[in-house]
């Protein structure tokens, strides 16, 4: 049987009122449980008084702290989807966003005001905005009262929606795509979390990944259902990183291998002694060098544990156990009650060793792309997620990847899909081709490098990279730009990017 929307947030009231303590610790203030209940149910009412109810989409401009996870829990209780925004994105992205989800309403904070004001109006859409003043770390304001300090009365607040979250992916065409994940999809997954990771009541999860991604907002969820507490950071910031863990004595965490090698980089007696509370750390996002797993664990003693997933199979669908084996350099087997398999071009089943693409079946797995019926019908071919990735299983049941079947670059743990960064580069008159390409990088695992045949002999350099800082966020933009006479090209004129790679190496 699905689980209802309306289900799992009453299911999430009893995680917190089971709690009765301090489940959001952020910097110097903590929101204990009966607090958060009113807050999100202020939400909820704010919401609805300004007629937002089902079907409707709220976007959430935010940088990590409890309210961005009040908003969207007082949101479902008012009937209405939430998108979150990528922070770094930039007014075109933001208003493509708003327009093809359909948003009709944004929460920001006040150092994005100008940015959420374009976008919304480069829409043409009537969109709402609510800009919170947070006063960096304390909120303020009489807005900020009206909307987390109001009315608690919901009696007439609708039952929230079976479609909770409208998460974007880039794609391969370019274009970011709505990925549609239901109470069901979140609950299992949640489910699933807390018995491969051994989740309790008493843990407690730092939060360091953006939570406009899906893994530490899943991670987040997981918690609150559970009845644990969650540390909140803005950002990933080492010294306060170790500032918060020696304060609030965090359990686990998850992150990137970037965060990893930083934190080995940093390593002294002092923070081993100081990150002690840690009992293990969850990798994903990329694949983690195998020297930056034995550089981690051997500074401060915590396991690593990795795994694969993606947006559309709501984060995790392989890990390695936390007690069991596990085998480093692979993903691991498949969480509890998910189906994981190797599948060749004509999508059969193939043995262990063979590789092929991994695909994914189970309750986890998306409802399907907002708005766009021929890539879900192809991603979700015979009911298998396919990922897009790579890889085999070995004789034990251990999955590991070798490639991208994609052309996706993952820099610091952020998806860099080439073909968006290829179509925005390729209007710039002086262009006349050009392909995007993945570069190793010690720190960020790759670097994105655009290989570039000039149209104009005067094109530069900081020409082409000052041109995409104004378009797109700045993890996508190219940090090195090659210009050759021509591109390689296979008989068909497909540019062949693995020898664009290999001049690279």
């Amino acid at each position: 049987m699905l689980m209802p929307g309306t289900n799992l947030l009453r299911m999430m009231e009893e995680g917190l009122l089971k709690a009765e303590k301090d489940i959001f610790l952020f910097y110097d203030k903590t929101y204990n449980s009966s607090e958060i209940r009113r807050m999100y149910r202020s939400v909820a009412r704010y919401l609805t008084d300004l007629g937002i109810g089902n079907g409707d989409v709220v976007a959430i401009d935010l940088l990590n702290r409890p309210e961005l996870l009040i908003i969207a829990m007082g949101s479902w209780m008012a009937g209405a989807t939430v998108t979150p925004i990528n922070v770094h994105l930039k007014e075109e992205e933001i208003s493509y966003q708003i327009t093809d989800s359909g948003t009709k309403i944004v929460f920001g904070e006040l150092s994005y005001k100008e940015r959420i004001d374009n976008a919304i109006e480069k829409t043409g859409m009537n969109v709402k905005k609510v800009i919170l003043d947070f006063d960096k770390r304390e909120p303020s304001g009489e807005l900020y009262r009206r909307v987390f300090h109001g009315e608690v009365d919901v009696a007439s607040v609708p039952g929230n929606p079976d479609d909770l979250f409208l998460i974007y992916t880039s794609g391969t065409t370019g274009k970011p795509k709505g990925a549609i994940l239901t109470a069901d999809n979140i609950y299992r997954e949640s489910v699933q979390l807390q018995q491969a990771v051994g989740l309790q009541s008493d843990d407690r999860i730092i939060i360091i990944l953006p939570l406009f991604h899906v893994n530490n907002l899943m991670f987040s969820i997981a918690a609150i259902l559970r009845g644990g507490s969650l540390v909140i950071l803005r950002k990933f910031d080492p010294d306060e990183f170790f500032d918060s863990v020696r304060k609030y004595k965090p359990t686990l965490f998850s992150g990137v291998p970037t965060i990893y090698k930083i934190l080995s980089d940093s390593a002294s007696q002092e923070h081993k002694i100081c990150l002690s509370s840690l009992k293990i750390g969850i990798c994903g996002a990329a694949p983690m060098p195998l020297k930056w797993f034995d550089d981690f664990e051997k500074a401060y003693g915590i396991m690593i544990i990795e795994g694969y997933g993606m947006t559309e199979g709501t984060v995790a669908s392989t890990i390695n156990p936390r007690f069991g084996m596990r085998k480093i350099g692979s993903i691991g087997i498949p969480m509890p009650g998910q189906d994981v398999r190797i599948f060749s071009e004509n999508d059969e089943n193939l043995p262990p060793g063979e590789i092929g693409e991994i695909v994914i079946r189970g309750p986890n797995v998306m409802k399907g792309y907002h708005n766009r019926k021929q890539e879900t019908e192809e991603t979700l071919r015979n009911g298998w997620l396919h990922s897009g990735d790579l890889g085999y299983m070995d004789k034990d049941g251990y999955f590991f990847i070798v490639d991208r079947k994609k052309d996706m670059i993952i820099r610091g743990g952020e998806n860099v899909y080439p073909k968006e960064i290829e179509n925005l580069i390729s209007t710039m008159p002086k262009v006349s081709e050009v392909a995007v390409v993945g570069k190793p990088d010690d720190t960020y695992g790759e670097e994105v490098v655009a290989f570039i045949v000039k149209k104009d002999p005067q094109l530069s350099s900081r020409e082409v990279i000052e041109f995409c800082n104004a378009h797109i966020a700045w993890y996508k933009c190219p940090r090195e730009i090659f210009f050759i006479d021509d591109l390689p090209k296979n008989s068909v004129g497909k540019i062949q990017k693995n020898d664009l790679r290999q001049r690279l190496s």
